[in-house]
């Protein structure tokens, strides 16, 4: 039994043997060495702490200077929410098949997820640092993206929470795109959803190949696939 992360999940949506040679037979050529990752993994890594680091410096009572464009950008936001929330920095978080929450590499760990900020107040909020490329949100309760995803393990550990924000923040554009889920609605809708893809992707055992608009971008190789 695999737990399961929004990239996992992402990842076998997008083909299943991509998947299979990332996550299970772990191929040479799928494994990002450090020195390999790409200025934008780097980049991206690097804001990600340098916001966790604001955070943390803002709640020991520090004024931190701030000098990178992208925390400048991200500032007034961050401040707004610690001005109105009670919050906790990066949190990595793993549940088991009930929804209770487990240490990150237990055996029992069904999904994992990373929150950037977790704010504390009228309501639950739940947020994710996005660098680069603005796009477009597309999860329904139908079919989970990760904000829904992210709500519903949220609404699982939070359950004194009726409503629950979950949003994204673009430090690039200084956008945020919200997902508002209200619990009695949504909660078990979605997780009957995750448990429903839970089970398919532990049960797949061809993991056949999908040809699909990411397939030039493929760590595959000819030998590996049949559409490279």
């Amino acid at each position: 039994m695999m737990a399961l992360s929004w990239s996992r999940i992402s990842d076998y949506r997008q083909c299943p043997h991509k998947f299979k040679m990332k996550y299970i037979t772990k191929e040479k050529n799928f494994i990002l060495d450090q020195k390999d990752k790409n200025y934008a993994l780097v980049r991206g890594g690097n804001i990600h702490k340098a916001l966790e680091n604001y955070v943390k410096d803002r709640l020991a009572g520090l004024n931190p200077s701030v000098t990178m464009p992208e925390i400048i950008r991200t500032q007034p936001f961050i401040d707004d929410v610690m001005a109105n929330y009670n919050v906790i920095p990066e949190s990595q978080i793993a549940i088991d098949e009930n929804f209770n929450q487990v240490s990150w590499y237990d055996k029992s760990a069904w999904f994992r997820v990373i929150y950037d900020l977790i704010g504390f107040g009228k309501n639950l909020l739940l947020t994710d640092y996005k660098t680069g490329k603005l796009a477009d949100y597309s999860g329904s309760v139908d079919e989970l993206g990760q904000l829904h995803m992210s709500s519903l393990v949220g609404m699982a550990l939070w359950p004194e929470y009726e409503d629950c924000s979950a949003i994204y923040v673009y430090v690039d554009h200084t956008v945020v795109i919200p997902c508002l889920l209200n619990r009695a609605e949504t909660f078990e809708p979605m997780k009957e959803q995750l448990i429903k893809e839970h089970a398919a992707i532990n049960a797949d055992e061809e993991f056949r190949a999908s040809k699909n608009q990411f397939c030039k971008w493929c760590e595959a190789i000819k030998e590996q696939c049949a559409f490279k």
